[in-house]
Order: C-alpha cells, then structure tokens, then sequence
C-alpha cells in the first residue's frame, strides 16, 4: 500500500509539473497553430531569404528572437511566419505572409511575445479593437529593417500619431486639445498600448497636468464661483473644452451619479437620493426638491410610530444628509435642544 501510495504521489507531481509548465508557455495565435508542420529554424529560412535577414540582422527583434534557450515556436522567422517544414518543400503558401491577414492576426502575433502589453489592455483600447481604421503593431513598428528611433518606431511619435489623429493640431489651436510640439509628446499623457482609462490615457486628467502645472495657474478665467454653480446649463459632457480638462467621464466623477440624467430619472430618482443624499445636494437646494415634496413626504414618515421611534431608526440608516434634504436644524432643535452633538450633523 505504501509503495502504491508513493507512486500515486509522484503521479500526482508529475501532472501538476506538466500543467504548471503549459501555462508558463505562451499560447501559440489560432494562425500560426493551424499550420500542421515541423520547425525547422531560421538558417533555412536565410537560404532563400538572404536580402531580408542581412536587413533583420541589425533589428533588435533577431538579437533576442534568436536564442536558442526560447521554445521553438518563439524563435526567429517561425515565431511571427509559421512553421516552415511544409513552405520549404511545396512553397509558395504553408505560411503567414503578413500582407495576407488581418490586423487582429496580426497583432495577437506580436502579442504572444510582447507580454508588457496585455491582450487585456491592448483589446480595451481604440488601437486594438479589430475595426477597420484600427492600426497594427506594424503600422508603427518596423520589425524588419533597421530604423534610428528607439522602439523600432517609423518615425518619433507625433508624426506617427496625426497620420491617423490628423484633427489634433487644429482642435489643439482653439483649446480643444493640448498643444503638441517637439518638447511635448502624445506619448507624455497617452499610453498608444493600453485602453483602460478613457481616451487611452496614463492616468486621470488631472493628475497628469500636475505633473506640469498647478491646477490653479491653468484653471480657465470663466470658472467662477458662480460657473460651477451654472455650469450645467452651459455645457453637455460631448463638449470637446470641457473633455480636454475633465475627461469623458468627468461629469460623472464630479457628480457621482450619471449625468446628464438618463431618460425617466425623475421617476426613478428616489432610491439613489435615498442611498447618496449628499449627491443631490451638491447641485439641488431643498426648495428644488419642495417643488414636488413639500406635501408628499417619503412613505416611511406615515408610519404611526414614525415621530417617536420611526426617524431615529431612519436617521441612522441614511445619515443626516439624507435628512437634511428637507429639514433644516431649527426643525430638529423643537425636540433635540439638549443634543447639540446631533444638532451639529443637521445643515443649517
């Protein structure tokens, strides 16, 4: 039993050690699995390629790609073209011409190497979505000639970023846009790989014009006390200014609540005011809210018990601020004089 007990033990090891090593390899794009053919390396590619691997020689990619430590699937031409054992023989065709496929193939080929840039992040972003203006890895890396610029980059980023954002330099000219030069790059607030913060951002708005500037030197002459105040009659969140500053989610992280409100809110608005007061009351006076309430409290006031027992509970589930909605603190002070400590919680 014992010696069946060892066996099985080691049985079990071998398993998880074969399964804890699969997952360590990356997985091969569906183009380049579906090739049924042996690896053959990339001398024999050289063979017919000469031109294009005296070019490759100077790139970057082959003084990595061409470790023989890497799995065979990762190495050389084969890791980005296919398996070459059928092209060898019955070429042309048995293998990835990049010309060929489509820009999602093509990017998931770069992707099972380049591990910095996650499937995850790349996928969320506009760059990565598969849509037919979208570009490839290769619409600004060069993989197979050498370039001066680091990255194995075409060209330095702005030229390369307005060949498709062409509308930049004109929305940066009437304020719609920070200015792009030689000092400031896309690349010092944009992040071209990863789309997990709104308009491919490295951070939240703010925080990257901190890096530059005090808010304060920059906040624009018309936000006034009593802008903020007005504001929401001015502007819709689609305004290009106000994005520039704010970002496309801006309204809704000032605010914390969807705005502007969605269709039906005025219906519906009863349970978020109920759960985030102070919410309203960042933009909404209780004379707003008397406009419909000041002779239809909520439910719960109808209760029997409510003056005696009722509000104490409700106060403590919903916070002052949910009470402070209608009342002022003079109304709690007729009953509550000897808890200044509560009174202080209600707004005047």
């Amino acid at each position: 039993m014992a010696r069946r007990g060892r066996w099985l033990t080691l049985g079990m090891v071998a398993l998880f050690a074969t399964v804890w090593a699969a997952t360590q390899q990356p997985l091969r794009p569906a183009l380049l699995a579906q090739i049924k053919a042996n690896y053959v390396g990339s001398k024999v590619c050289f063979e017919c390629h000469l031109d294009v691997a005296r070019l490759w020689a100077e790139v970057p990619h082959s003084q990595w790609m061409l470790d023989e430590k890497l799995p065979a699937h990762l190495q050389g031409c084969e890791a980005c073209h296919g398996p070459g054992g059928l092209h060898i023989v019955s070429r042309p065709g048995n293998i990835v011409a990049w010309g060929k496929v489509s820009v999602a193939d093509q990017n998931a080929i770069c992707l099972q190497c380049h591990k910095t840039v996650t499937a995850e992040k790349w996928n969320a972003s506009p760059h990565g979505s598969g849509k037919p203006y979208a570009p490839s890895c290769t619409t600004c890396h060069e993989v197979h000639q050498p370039v001066k610029w680091r990255w194995m980059l075409k060209d330095t980023t702005n030229p390369l970023c307005v060949k498709c954002h062409s509308e930049i330099p004109a929305r940066a000219k009437v304020g719609q846009h920070h200015p792009v030069s030689e000092r400031v790059k896309c690349a010092a607030c944009h992040d071209a790989h990863d789309g997990s913060i709104p308009g491919m951002l490295k951070m939240a708005v703010t925080g990257l014009c901190e890096r530059c500037h005090r808010l304060a030197d920059i906040k624009p002459q018309d936000h006034t006390p009593e802008f903020v105040k007005e504001h929401g009659k001015k502007v819709k969140p689609t305004n290009r200014r106000c994005a520039s500053c704010h970002g496309r989610n801006g309204c809704q992280e000032c605010h914390g609540i969807e705005m502007p409100h969605p269709k039906g809110f005025a219906v519906k608005h009863g349970e978020p005011a109920a759960n985030s007061p102070q919410v309203c009351s960042r933009c909404h006076q209780r004379d707003y809210c008397n406009k419909c309430h000041s002779n239809a409290p909520p439910t719960s006031h109808d209760a029997e018990d409510y003056a005696t027992k009722g509000h104490g509970k409700e106060y403590q589930q919903r916070t002052a601020a949910y009470c402070a909605l209608c009342h002022q603190r003079a109304f709690c002070a007729q009953c509550h004089r000897g808890r200044p400590d509560l009174l202080r919680t209600i707004l005047e």
